[in-house]
């Protein structure tokens, strides 16, 4: 790149991401690309834009749902989709916790008017590349965006990229829509390879860059090279920071930055999951270089909210990295996914350094349903996570997969009797079953009962009829069991709701539904029913403590070698009484105790 002027390189993130988070992966290619180049790189958040014209709370609200996202693009970019891409709207807007009062032909003319004025505004001639993130709910408002630019300036080159840009999805797309190059993988390297191409046609193009120009081969085999994340540089965050200002100056709020502690899934066995398709091996940074860019972010940024990226934090060094945050004395707050493990003193020691609020992958609560899905924990498990957050002030969020293909009934009722158990805690979201291209399932679907993977029934209103069908999607349509399937799990659903329903009636009160006070000798144990009944139980002496060591999950020849003037069967039956009052929860011969100390 020694021409007389510096290759200029313009990365997009579209609607919707979350307005009030930087994109990580604009920040992350600019310090990148910036740091090891002399590219010269422009970052553009137009997600800003339009939560300024449509308000932050309809643009959150429609950011929620996948396909509302899409079928607005979809009106946009595909005129004679209106009518099927409206129904699709219509038909996602009443659902659950999501549904939201649309105009969707008005939003639709407003989106428009804001693209073509976005694209105006700048003079996109003086960049030698365009690329565009692409992520789960970004797709056709990519693709609107692209098209639009195409027509304007014919010669602007164009390279998508992004967690939706999986391998088999570059040969219908690059057929289909006026685009370029695509890149499946991570993108760091190999975006900088196709910038040196550009500037430098001789020097050949790296694995995982798919080109326009090769309309009938298959594309290249996805880089499998393993990007050390612990040498990345900060992530660069200023553009998204001025047009903030630029845009909300008069009625600001105080962004969530958003922070990478690793890539890929050290579990990834999830029979479920599609996330890992573009990783290569679990990789983490070290603790003390987390600490040290979360402290250089909040001085540049003067922000104290955090939200890691990460599909599951690195067990040891998450643990090292909260003990340095909690000793830093300043009043983070951080975001994560963890797994059921992380619990105990590790949900402990990073509820002092400032984790808030987690998403834990609960998605079932009954055994087997847990060992199809591959999730490596059992309910034991998940209620204890879920215990641990609440006993620390974490706010924990997660979902119960339902309409799981092959489900049976004696799943659907042993969900249906532990949820009484959970009933305490954090309600759980209700979240039916997709098809994720890629997953094991997907991989395997005879093995879960699936006749059949299709396009799903949404795209195919959204896309013209060819080009849906081309279309390698991240979200499919499948035949088997469906309606059974359905029919099955509505009384799960149904008991979800209530239980949501319930703790939503009480937000304004402090007091725990399942709690304890110690008084030395004997414990005061607090349990509220669903209705609405409160019970108190009184434990004395040997009974507290029995109760007392099973606050984390202890097995029962644990307990007798404990409490040695007990047998066993002593032990076991006192145990059950309060199974039976669901103050306790049992597996085999392992028992958690699910009061919660209640504090002053």
């Amino acid at each position: 790149m020694t021409s007389t002027h510096p290759f200029r390189l313009a990365l997009v993130s579209m609607p919707w991401a979350i307005f009030n988070r930087p994109s990580i992966q604009l920040g992350a290619l600019k310090s990148f690309i910036e740091g090891y180049s002399g590219v010269k790189v422009s970052t553009f958040h137009p997600y800003l834009g339009v939560a300024r014209l449509l308000g932050r709370d309809l643009y959150h609200a429609v950011s929620a749902n996948v396909w509302i996202c899409e079928a607005l693009y979809s009106a946009i970019l595909f005129p004679e989709q209106r009518s099927r891409a409206r129904r699709v709207a219509e038909e996602e807007t009443g659902k659950g916790k999501n549904s939201i009062r649309l105009d969707f032909d008005a939003t639709c003319a407003r989106l428009e008017r804001h693209l073509a004025g976005w694209a105006a505004a700048t003079d996109w001639r003086q960049f030698d590349l365009m690329g565009f993130s692409v992520c789960f709910n970004q797709l056709l408002a990519t693709l609107a965006a692209v098209t639009y630019l195409k027509k304007e300036h014919p010669r602007l080159r164009i390279v998508l990229g992004g967690s939706s840009c999986h391998a088999d999805f570059a040969p219908a797309l690059l057929k289909n829509f006026p685009v370029d190059f695509m890149i499946s993988g991570e993108g760091e390297e190999t975006l900088l390879n196709l910038c040196a191409h550009l500037a430098e046609p001789s020097l050949p193009l790296a694995a995982g860059i798919y080109s326009s120009a090769v309309r009938d081969g298959e594309g290249q085999a996805c880089c499998s090279k393993q990007l050390d994340v612990a040498g990345l540089p900060c992530p660069d965050y200023d553009d998204y920071f001025r047009e903030m200002t630029a845009l909300f100056g008069e009625e600001p709020f105080i962004p969530v930055i958003p922070i990478e502690f690793s890539r890929g899934c050290w579990w990834r066995k999830c029979a479920f999951c599609n996330l890992n398709l573009q990783w290569r091996g679990y990789r983490f940074k070290p603790a003390e270089k987390m600490a040290a860019e979360v402290l250089a972010l909040a001085g540049r940024h003067k922000v104290l909210d955090f939200a890691f990226t990460d599909n599951a934090l690195p067990p040891k060094d998450a643990v090292a990295f909260f003990e340095t945050m909690g000793r830093a004395g300043l009043d983070f707050r951080f975001f994560a996914e963890i797994r059921a493990d992380h619990r105990g003193s590790a949900m402990e020691i990073s509820r002092r350094g400032g984790l808030t609020s987690v998403q834990v992958g609960i998605e079932a609560l009954s055994n087997s349903l847990l060992a199809k899905m591959v999730k490596g924990v059992t309910v034991l498990d998940n209620l204890a996570v879920m215990k641990d957050a609440l006993a620390n002030g974490v706010v924990l969020d997660g979902n119960l997969i339902v309409e799981f293909p092959g489900s049976s009934r004696q799943e659907v009722d042993e969900t249906l009797a532990n949820l009484d158990f959970a009933f305490p805690f954090h309600p759980l979201a209700a979240a039916a079953f997709f098809l994720g291209h890629g997953s094991p399932v997907d991989d395997e679907p005879n093995k879960y009962g699936i006749r059949a993977r299709t396009v799903h029934h949404h795209a195919i209103r959204l896309f013209p009829a060819g080009t849906g069908k081309e279309l390698v999607l991240l979200i499919k349509g499948f035949r088997g069991d469906r309606s059974g399937q359905r029919k099955l799990w509505a009384p799960v659903k149904a008991k979800v709701k209530k239980w949501q329903e319930y703790h939503r009636s009480r937000n304004k009160t402090e007091k725990l539904l399942l709690c304890y006070r110690d008084g030395g000798d004997f414990l005061i144990i607090r349990q509220e029913l669903p209705d609405n009944r409160v019970l108190h139980h009184r434990l004395r002496g040997i009974s507290r403590q029995i109760y007392l060591a099973c606050e984390t999950i202890s097995d029962l020849p644990a307990l007798a070698g404990m409490f040695p003037s007990f047998t066993s069967r002593q032990i076991e039956k006192f145990l059950d009484d309060l199974v039976a009052k669901r103050l306790v929860f049992r597996d085999k011969d392992r028992f958690l105790a699910l009061a919660v100390r209640q504090k002053t």
